[in-house]
C-alpha cells in the first residue's frame, strides 16, 4: 500500500511465521529505487513459508479477503491521510489546493475501478506475478553486494 524501500533487510519474521515490515522512510509511493515494485513478495519469502504447496503459503495467497476488507474502508482510510495534511510529514505534506502527496497512488492500489470479485483476481496474479519476477530477484543480489561493500 505504498511502503517503499522493501529490501529483505527491512522485512523480519517473528517466532510464529509473521512477517513485519520495519523501516518506512518511505511511504505512499516514493522509493529510492527507480522501479519499485507493485508488491514486495520474492521466492525466499515463499520458502519461508514452506514452499510453494505449503499450507502457509496457501494461506497467504487467501489475503485477499483483508485486501477487500481494505477497499470497503478506503474512503475512511484516504480521509484520514488527507487529515494529516498538515503533519509536517514530508510524504503526508498538502499542496496549494490541499490533496494530500501519495493519496492519489493510495488510492490507485484500491484498485476501486473493480468489483470484490475482480480484485481478488487482481491480487492473485499479483502475487504470482512477483513470486517469478526476474528484476526483483535481480535487485535483491544488487543490493546484497551493496551492503557488503558498505
Amino acid at each position: 500500500m505504498g511502503i517503499g524501500d522493501r529490501h529483505l533487510d527491512n522485512i523480519l519474521l517473528t517466532d510464529d511465521g509473521r512477517l513485519f515490515h520495519i523501516d518506512f522512510a518511505f511511504i505512499l509511493g516514493r522509493d529510492p529505487k527507480p522501479f519499485p515494485p507493485p508488491m514486495k513478495l520474492c521466492k525466499e519469502m515463499v520458502e519461508a513459508m514452506g514452499g510453494a504447496e505449503s499450507q502457509y503459503y496457501l494461506r497467504f495467497k487467501s489475503c485477499c479477503e483483508a485486501y477487500n476488507i481494505l477497499r470497503k474502508s478506503s474512503s475512511l482510510i484516504l480521509n484520514l491521510f488527507k487529515l494529516m495534511g498538515r503533519s509536517n510529514i514530508p510524504d503526508l505534506s498538502a499542496d496549494q489546493n490541499g490533496d494530500v502527496k501519495g493519496v492519489y497512488l493510495l488510492q490507485e492500489k484500491f484498485r476501486l475501478d473493480l468489483d470484490d470479485e475482480e480484485a481478488i483476481h487482481f491480487f492473485q496474479d499479483l502475487i504470482i506475478e512477483r513470486v517469478s519476477a526476474l528484476f526483483l530477484q535481480m535487485f535483491e543480489t544488487i543490493h546484497r553486494w551493496a551492503q557488503y561493500w558498505r
